[in-house]
C-alpha cells in the first residue's frame, strides 16, 4: 500500500507530487486561443511516485512531462511519468528503492544497479526528438505526442557521460552545445564539452580537466566563444563517506572562468581565477587572460 508523503517543503503545496497520469483531448477555454497559434508547450519537473526513502532531496523525484498540444483554437493536455529504471523498479516494488543522494539508504535489491537517470530537471526539442535532461545522466527520450518513454539517447552511441540540463541552441546554425561534469565518474575533475548539429548528430565531443571537481550548473555560448565558469560548490566523495554532505560549498578554492574559441578545441581554454580587492586576476595558465572586448 502506498504511504503518505511527509511534510517535506519540497512534497507539499505547489510541490505536492500529482499522483496521477491524465488525457485530456480538449480542454475548456475561457476567452479564445488565436486559430493561427499551432504547436505544443512542454514541461517537466521533479514528481516523486512514492514517499521517498530515507532523506528527500527535490534533484530525486521522478521525472513527470507534462504537454498542452495547441491547434486550430483547440486544447488537449497530457501528462507522464519518464519510464525510467528508477520508476519501472519502484513501480514493480510498490514502494520506493533508492536514497536520494546517500547510496547506503537505497533498497538492497537495487544497491549497484545502473540507472539511466531521472528526466527532471529540463526538457528540450532538438533534430526532431524531444529530451528530457538531468545533469548526471544522458538525456532521455519521449515520443511527443503520447509521451511515451522511449529511453536513453546517446546520439547513436556517440556520447560517452552526462549531459547538462542547460543546453544551448544556436539559432542561427541550429546546433546544440552542452557539456557534463563529473565526465568519468560519480565525482571527478573531469567535464566533456559536446556539439550536435541542427539534424541532430553529434558532431564534436571533447573531454578536459576543471580545477577540482564541481557541481557546474550552466555555461554560456556566444557567435566566438564558450565560456565555463567554475564555482565552488565542490564534489567530494571522501567528504560523503565521512557522513558530511557529498557537495558543499569551499569558498577558499575560488571561481575560475574557462574561455574557449569556438572555432579551437578544448586544448585552446584559456583561465582565470579572479582574486581579492587586493589581488586583482591572477592567472594559472600564465597567459594573459584579460577579458577580450567581444565577449562584453
Amino acid at each position: 500500500m502506498a504511504q503518505p508523503f511527509p511534510d517535506h517543503p519540497n512534497l507539499v503545496g505547489g510541490f505536492a507530487p500529482i499522483q496521477m497520469e491524465c488525457d485530456a483531448p480538449d480542454l475548456i477555454i475561457e476567452g479564445e486561443v488565436p486559430s493561427a497559434l499551432s504547436g505544443s508547450f512542454y514541461r517537466n519537473g521533479p514528481n516523486p511516485q512514492f514517499a521517498p526513502r530515507g532523506e528527500h532531496h527535490w534533484f530525486a523525484g521522478d521525472g513527470m512531462i507534462h504537454a498542452f498540444h495547441i491547434n486550430e483554437g483547440r486544447v488537449s493536455y497530457n501528462n507522464r511519468w519518464a519510464r525510467t529504471v528508477k520508476y519501472q523498479k519502484e513501480n514493480e516494488a510498490g514502494k520506493s528503492l533508492f536514497g536520494a543522494f546517500n547510496p547506503m539508504e537505497s533498497d538492497p535489491s537495487v544497491m549497484g544497479l545502473e540507472t539511466d537517470g531521472l528526466a527532471n530537471t529540463n526538457i528540450v526539442w532538438h533534430g526532431g526528438k524531444l529530451l528530457a535532461l538531468e545533469e548526471a545522466h544522458a538525456p532521455f527520450e519521449l515520443e511527443p505526442t503520447t509521451l511515451a518513454s522511449i529511453g536513453s539517447h546517446t546520439f547513436d552511441g556517440k556520447l560517452q557521460g552526462p549531459m547538462t540540463a542547460h543546453p544551448k541552441i544556436d539559432p542561427e546554425t541550429g546546433e546544440m552545445l552542452f557539456f557534463g561534469y563529473n565526465a568519468s565518474g560519480m565525482i571527478s575533475e573531469d567535464m566533456s564539452f559536446h556539439v550536435v548539429d541542427k539534424d541532430g548528430q553529434l558532431t564534436r565531443s571533447e573531454t578536459f580537466k576543471a580545477p577540482y571537481a564541481a557541481m557546474v550548473h550552466d555555461f554560456i555560448v556566444t557567435r566566438e566563444h564558450v565560456i565555463f565558469p567554475i564555482m565552488p560548490l565542490t564534489g567530494s566523495m571522501e567528504r560523503a563517506m565521512s557522513g558530511a554532505p557529498v557537495y558543499a560549498w569551499e569558498p577558499e578554492k575560488g571561481v575560475h572562468i574557462g574561455i574557449m574559441p569556438r572555432a579551437g578545441t578544448v586544448a585552446d581554454i584559456r583561465r582565470w581565477h579572479p582574486g581579492g580587492p587586493q589581488q586583482g586576476c591572477t592567472s594559472f595558465d600564465q597567459v594573459d587572460l584579460r577579458p577580450q572586448p567581444e565577449l562584453r
